[in-house]
């Protein structure tokens, strides 16, 4: 019925980096919908694991976002195991770099493009191919495409470039009523939030520094950025958007 959300009742999901945060709980969502799903990501014991927990609507492949084979291989295993093609893709996988453009190498800058652009850019182009309806891409992405963040300069350059991704495959997808949505957050209460700091001691403080600049007080938790990754995978007359989540950290 028009104007009616998308039904995610047997609906198949698949979410890159599901074993854990964000992409765990957005697994967790779908399946209590009445969904299928299918997670993947690079740690198979991971996977297995969050599955367990999931149930027996769901699924795991193990590999690395990085190649566009696996793309093509995660499509072809949900369609297989669940029968019929991905209906939602959740672009959640990626990876952070904490140093400044000047202290960055090539490897460094490299490593971060290929997860975080040439992952999503992989598994959207991979569904696009496999799409036969009406459907819906989410990717992550971060208030750093938006603003500026000194120490960060591979990541905020990732996620410009997931923005402008999603901006431009909603409007190639949208005569297939294929919906192309990006979820921003701030700051989130998981493992990437306490990664890979120069100095160890600065994971213990960032939850109170981070706060000190979200207007809200608090920073996100994964289930809260999941609704809103679930929240456009339903709603058929939005597309091309960036939905911030931050707290109001990009309001000031």
């Amino acid at each position: 019925m028009a104007g009616s959300p998308r039904r995610l009742k047997d609906c198949v999901a698949l979410i890159t980096g599901g074993g854990s945060g964000v992409g765990f709980e957005c697994a967790k969502g779908y399946i209590a919908a009445g969904a299928k799903v299918l997670i993947v990501g690079r740690n198979e014991e991971t996977l297995k694991s969050a599955c367990k927990s999931l149930g027996r609507h769901s699924d795991y492949l193990a590999g690395t976002v990085t190649d566009p084979k696996f793309a093509q291989a995660a499509m072809a295993k949900a369609k297989s195991g669940f029968g019929k093609p991905v209906d939602i893709l959740i672009n959640n996988a990626g990876t952070i770099l904490r140093k400044t453009a000047e202290a960055t190498s090539d490897e460094d800058w490299a490593a971060v493009m290929s997860i975080n652009v040439d992952g999503v850019f992989y598994f959207s182009r991979a569904f696009a191919q496999q799409a036969v309806g009406k459907g819906a891409i989410v990717n992550l992405s971060s208030t750093c495409g938006q603003v500026g963040a000194a120490g960060l300069a591979a990541y905020c350059a990732s996620k410009g470039a997931v923005d402008q991704l999603t901006r431009a495959m909603a409007l190639e997808l949208a005569p297939r009523q294929i919906t192309v949505n990006a979820v921003a957050p701030g700051a989130i209460n998981s493992p990437m939030l306490f990664s890979k700091h120069t100095d160890p001691k600065l994971s213990e403080t960032v939850i109170e520094r981070n706060i000190e600049s979200i207007p809200i007080g608090a920073v996100a938790e994964p289930e809260e950025v999941a609704r809103a990754v679930m929240f456009l995978s339903q709603e058929t007359h939005i597309t091309g958007t960036i939905l911030t989540v931050d707290g109001g950290y990009t309001a000031v």
